[in-house]
């Protein structure tokens, strides 16, 4: 996840605005965030959905049901996505989707169909980028 989550800063550099998809928000603790994003931001980001980094672009944070009104951004990142969220981003028009999955399957049908860039795989370490 903190792989995914320096994802979307990095491409933040070219773009302006990020939405971060949970599959729910009531369990999330901002100390998952934390390593990427600072302890006060991550509280910021949890309690408010929203914050603004120094340069001005845009994170947001959603649950999967409410990714239908965020629609109009430019990253997204998928935290442990399943084949059912990733065919929900895939309808959005973006620049970039980032996919956190749980599991190598959940992403498996989505690899063979799409140009992928594995920026880390737990299963296989030597394979990160």
């Amino acid at each position: 996840m903190r792989h995914g989550l320096a994802k979307i800063i990095e491409l933040l550099g070219s773009y302006q605005s990020a939405v971060v998809v949970v599959p729910t928000l009531g369990g999330l603790k901002h100390t998952i965030l934390a390593d990427v994003l600072g302890d006060e931001l991550s509280k910021k980001l949890i309690k408010d959905r929203e914050i603004r980094l120094p340069d001005g672009q845009q994170i947001l944070l959603c649950g999967q049901a409410t990714l239908k009104n965020y629609r109009r951004h430019d990253i997204y990142l998928d935290l442990w996505g399943s084949k059912y969220s990733i065919k929900d981003l895939e309808e959005i028009p973006c620049k970039a989707i980032v996919m956190v999955t749980c599991t190598s399957e959940d992403s498996a049908e989505w690899e063979r169909e799409h140009s992928v860039t594995t920026i880390h795989d737990v299963s296989n370490a030597g394979n990160s980028a």
